[in-house]
């Protein structure tokens, strides 16, 4: 008949329109979001884990997956409680990571249950419900020990907490938007498919009512399995296409769908919007923001470095040892070469560290993060006078040498890590430190590329 043929080209036309939207923006947005989201979160279990209310990961090793596994969330025991919440964290942490740097997020192998389950690994910590109210145990246990910082007399921890409480709830409702236009799209996909493939094969007696519509979803059944073998099948969508086909509203639901389905233009910035200043003193304050974790991570890879050379230094002479003396380090041996993946290169580079100089290189760009951090300090105000184009390139100035300070923190890391673990001993990590470090470099790069296409 021309009424169904028609609304099967307009249904064709508008789900290939929406699926290149998805393809070309919805999906990154996603991918970014993300990878966001388990930035955020490892970088609050990094500090409840240095206020010691967690353990660190205690399974802190690689491990494959094929596809996304939600954690465990039944009550917890009384006993080892912090522990248990601890190693439940420590999966959830893994699943994030896969999530946002693994993870095949296309719209060919994205299917109604893949969303789901990647819309119910997100909700495993009840951001909405982040108390004694919630129904999951984990999250009323994450929760307490959250609270205890977030609540606390370190203002400093409490503020970071509560910015990325901020932040997570605020992600976490963007992920679920996005993962909700995905399922959309997926359920009407099948429904189109189901009406290309089964429905014109489809002949349907004098029935009437109730026992038509028991006919058709029989008949959509049957045809399905015959023609769409291997296919999930979702009864629920059956039904929903057998009303559109069916129901007094039949046409109603049919234009709904189409108006679902349909693109809208993107809002032109309006007049309010963020000034070029602005958008460059956000990235600053961004960047910033993660000013104790370049002291800590500095600190810890000093350390690492003390204890290589005690290592090295225990194999020293007998008398040495006697008269309390270790032999003195050279200069040249606190120069270190590292290596480094250039990204686009397939061989690893590598650069030689005077860590010494390096270390208090650091030490100097956390003090002038501290200071610009609160926003209100004389040295922000200072910066907030100068001129656009001198704050432009202020921005760009640090953004690079934060990059850089970042890439070699991470190379040091696994260079003293690996070393100290030949002397059969083991070493503490920054990957924490790291990874909130290299958030609030991502979120401020957003903005400088913000700022450069509104120039």
């Amino acid at each position: 008949m021309e009424g169904p043929s028609r609304y099967q080209e307009q249904l064709d036309t508008a789900i290939e329109i929406r699926r290149q939207w998805l393809e070309s923006g919805q999906v990154q947005r996603l991918k970014d979001a993300l990878g966001s989201y388990a930035a955020l979160f490892e970088g609050a279990i990094g500090m409840l884990i240095r206020k010691g209310l967690l353990r660190e990961d205690p399974y802190n090793y690689e491990q494959t997956f094929s596809d996304i596994t939600i954690p465990k969330d039944e009550a917890l025991p009384e006993f080892e409680n912090s522990d248990e919440v601890s190693y439940r964290l420590a999966a959830y942490r893994r699943q994030l990571k896969y999530v946002s740097t693994e993870y095949t997020l296309d719209l060919p192998t994205l299917g109604l249950a893949r969303l789901k389950k990647l819309s119910s690994l997100i909700s495993y910590i009840n951001w909405l419900e982040l108390g004694e109210s919630t129904k999951s145990p984990t999250t009323k246990a994450f929760a307490r020990v959250f609270m205890k910082v977030r609540m606390g007399a370190d203002t400093m921890a409490s503020q970071i907490l509560k910015d990325s409480e901020v932040q997570i709830v605020k992600t976490t409702h963007q992920i679920h938007a996005l993962v909700g236009e995905l399922i959309a799209f997926c359920r009407e996909s099948w429904k189109a498919d189901i009406r290309r493939v089964v429905l014109p094969t489809l002949s349907l007696g004098a029935a009437e009512g109730r026992a038509r519509r028991d006919d058709m979803l029989r008949g959509i059944r049957r045809g399905f399995a015959e023609r769409m073998p291997g296919k999930p099948w979702y009864p629920s969508l059956a039904e929903e296409l057998a009303d559109e086909e069916l129901a007094d509203d039949a046409e109603e639901r049919k234009a709904k769908i189409l108006a679902s389905l349909a693109v809208t233009a993107p809002e032109k910035p309006s007049a309010a919007a963020a000034d070029g200043r602005t958008i460059l003193l956000d990235a600053v304050r961004l960047f910033s923001r993660p000013s104790e974790e370049y002291s800590t991570a500095i600190a810890v890879l000093e350390e690492n470095e003390r204890l290589l050379a005690e290592l090295r230094g225990s194999g020293s002479s007998w008398l040495q040892r006697l008269l309390g003396t270790t032999p003195s380090a050279k200069t040249d041996d606190r120069i270190y070469k590292v290596q480094y993946a250039d990204p686009g290169v397939p061989t690893p580079k590598s650069e030689m560290i005077d860590f010494p100089e390096f270390s208090a290189e650091v030490r100097k760009k956390s003090s002038l993060l501290a200071a610009l951090a609160s926003g209100t300090s004389p040295a922000f105000r200072r910066l907030a006078a100068t001129s656009e184009d001198q704050l432009s390139g202020f921005v760009d100035k640090q953004l690079n040498e934060l990059l850089l300070i970042h890439r070699r923190m991470g190379c040091l890391n696994t260079m003293f890590q690996a070393r100290v673990m030949q002397e059969k001993r083991t070493a503490r990590g920054v990957k924490v430190e790291l990874l909130t470090i290299k958030n609030a470099i991502v979120k401020a790069n957003q903005r400088r590329h913000e700022y450069k296409e509104k120039i």
